[in-house]
């Protein structure tokens, strides 16, 4: 539960059903009175044809644009400003009337010591700390309807949300447009945003809606005066989906069209959410350059003087990498591995639905703007996750920044189409895109040396995960973001979703795991669905009961480490430790080489398996193929006559105890 008065309260279970009208309406909007009416009208038809269709008709369509932004905003690059004014077309595709409009302020997480975002993360995050001398904040002025009355913006919790009271309520199927003036100061590079010298990399820069949805007051949302939620008062069944900005949360929007004109002087290279359409220089020695997007849940920019430019081509799209000069080495590396993730989510997934994707290089002394998803742009770096310095990841043996490009770029299917509630399940995203980072950099670069790879050492994706995991493997995965610290945030929203479905391919099998995720992928292309869509869809598509996976792994605290404790001449021991109980094989072998492998349910705490008539037993291994990634010691489940664990490998048990104690957590990519 959020501990600032802010407008929901937590749920592990978010409420089915926030499907946003799957039907595309091309062009903008009409803002004169009589075209205002028919799309109005337009709106409310296609609103009532949704209730009638089923949704899994629905979703196969294009979604109506429901928060859509006009936005002309202008780069003081000395100043380290934005002056901008803003234009939101807002349609109500529920079927209740909607009081008032809720914002977020993300950038004012960063105007002083006493936010919720400054007191949670201790005022540092990826490696840099919050500088007071160069903070950050937003300022919203002369907001109004357009064409009508000025509207009072009334700040709420610490200045990272506001809320606008209308005139009157947003009918169902209508729709309202405002607009407002705003200023925003960036900080030196933070958490995500900001300015490094003359590099900017501006992300959740401009007042942005909150979601208007829909749950049952059983689900623990409390209204407010205005519907949105806040601690304490009366249930209700609607409300604003917007918390204060965490350390740990990330964000929630709502599909829409952006039309965004940047300003900013002439020699700056750009990179945004969208495509370019027009670029006017200016006597001043400015230009002007157009971006537009469709479908899209935000807006991101980024610009440098420094900047180099790559182009490829992949599927259709433009996949384009803009460098530093002191990065040039990176190039061929970035782009290849940018091709290899984009082709296989489009392989595994299906194919990504918009035109240009572009990939940041971000400077060494801002880390804290790489390793980003936004929209159709992502973030990267040339630095070492795992701290082995310039010199191997030049070199080619430290694949960091390979790891980072493909999980980036694994994020447009896994929240920019897909587009989860990252504050309050943060583990679907993550999870999602890890997962499918390991399967990428393992097919690229091979199982064990996808991450690490020199003469004397090899250290796969997997390996490193696994360890991080050991470190604390009772977290449940879906819960909010606020809930974790940093440490547990790493372990419990990208390494432990990333083993739990490692284990669940490896138990279902390849195929059946790939045609869940782009049945998935497919049926909630830009919509919200949550953790019981996925369930549902899961257990559809693999055509069994999944609770295990469900309640042991993803809601539940189990764990689980098998491990043989006895080979004696005809027979073997084996033990389940932890709560878990996941289908596996014990592979005995005898002394003639003959083997049996034998199925076990996991149920029991304790199985002997007698073999009166055979050859002298010689060994025995518990998941011989080590399918079970969550298994927390792989070095116990085996166990010959000859040599028993007491020896060598409870030595390389207590080895793999210190490097779990020493390795950095793999965490906020």
């Amino acid at each position: 539960m959020s501990p600032l008065n802010g407008l929901t309260i937590k749920r592990i279970v978010p409420p089915n059903g926030r499907n946003r009208l799957p039907v595309r309406l091309s062009g903008r909007y009409a803002q004169c009175r009589h075209l205002r009416l028919l799309t109005d009208a337009a709106i409310a038809v296609l609103v009532a044809a949704f209730v009638w269709f089923p949704p899994s008709v629905a979703r196969a369509a294009e979604p109506v644009p429901i928060a859509s932004y006009t936005i002309e905003v202008t780069l003081d690059a000395d100043a380290k400003t934005l002056t901008g004014h803003e234009v939101i077309t807002y349609v109500n595709t529920t079927d209740v009337p909607i009081p008032d409009l809720v914002f977020h302020l993300y950038l004012n997480a960063f105007r002083s010591p006493d936010t919720l975002f400054l007191q949670e993360s201790g005022v540092a995050h990826r490696g840099n700390r919050w500088d007071p001398e160069h903070p950050g904040w937003i300022r919203v002025s002369d907001i109004r309807l357009q064409g009508g009355p000025a509207l009072a913006l009334d700040e709420l919790a610490d200045g990272t949300l506001a809320r606008a009271a209308l005139p009157q309520p947003v009918a169902p199927g209508s729709q309202v447009v405002i607009e407002l003036d705003f200023e925003a100061l960036l900080p030196r590079v933070f958490a995500r945003t900001g300015y490094v010298d003359n590099f900017f990399m501006v992300g959740q820069w401009f007042p942005k809606l909150g979601v208007w949805e829909s749950m049952p007051a059983s689900e623990g949302r409390a209204a407010s005066e205005s519907g949105a939620a806040s601690e304490g008062e009366t249930p209700s069944e609607e409300g604003w989906n917007a918390y204060p900005f965490h350390a740990n949360a990330e964000f929630y929007a709502d599909f829409g069209e952006y039309d965004v004109q940047i300003t900013l002087p002439s020699s700056y290279v750009i990179g945004a959410t969208g495509v370019p359409v027009s670029s006017v220089d200016h006597d001043d020695g400015s230009k002007t350059v157009r971006y537009v997007a469709e479908h899209v849940i935000d807006f991101a920019w980024t610009a440098c003087p420094r900047f180099e430019e790559a182009v490829r081509e992949v599927l259709g799209a433009e996949l384009r990498y803009l460098y530093l000069t002191e990065h040039a080495w990176s190039v061929e590396r970035a782009m290849d591995t940018a091709e290899a993730a984009f082709s296989a989510y489009s392989d595994w997934y299906g194919p990504y639905p918009y035109s240009r994707l572009t990939i940041v290089d971000v400077p060494d002394d801002a880390p804290g703007a790489g390793g980003m998803e936004y929209p159709m742009l992502v973030t990267a770096g040339a630095t070492s996750m795992l701290g082995t310095g310039d010199s191997l990841i030049r070199a080619g043996a430290d694949r960091s920044l390979e790891v980072v490009i493909a999980h980036e770029i694994g994020h447009q299917w896994w929240q920019s189409v897909v587009a989860f509630n990252e504050a309050e399940e943060p583990w679907l995203d993550e999870g999602f895109t890890d997962y499918s980072t390991l399967r990428v950099m393992e097919r690229t670069y091979g199982a064990n040396s996808s991450v690490i790879d020199t003469r004397s050492l090899d250290i796969g994706y997997l390996d490193v995960q696994r360890l991080s995991y050991a470190v604390d493997p009772r977290l449940p995965m879906a819960r909010p973001a606020w809930e974790f610290d940093a440490v547990e945030y790493g372990i419990a929203v990208y390494t432990k979703p990333l083993l739990s479905l490692r284990t669940l391919e490896r138990t279902l099998g390849e195929p059946v795991i790939l045609d869940i995720m782009s049945t998935f992928f497919q049926r909630y292309r830009f919509a919200h669905p949550n953790t019981e869509n996925f369930r549902a869809v899961a257990e559809e598509v693999a055509g069994q009961n999944l609770d295990w996976f469900f309640d042991g792994l993803v809601y539940g605290d189990g764990v689980l480490n098998y491990a043989v404790t006895e080979v004696d001449t005809h027979s073997v021991t084996a033990v389940r430790q932890g709560e878990l109980a996941i289908p596996t094989e014990i592979l005995v072998t005898f002394a003639d080489g003959s083997t049996a492998i034998e199925l076990w349910s996991g149920q029991e705490e304790r199985v002997t398996l007698t073999y009166p008539d055979r050859p002298p037993v010689a060994s025995a291994s518990i998941d011989p193929e080590h399918k079970i990634a969550l298994d927390l010691r792989w070095a116990d489940n085996g166990l010959s006559r000859e040599f028993r664990f007491s020896t060598w490998a409870a030595l390389v048990s207590r080895l793999v105890h210190s490097l779990q104690s020493g390795l950095l957590l793999l965490g906020g990519l």
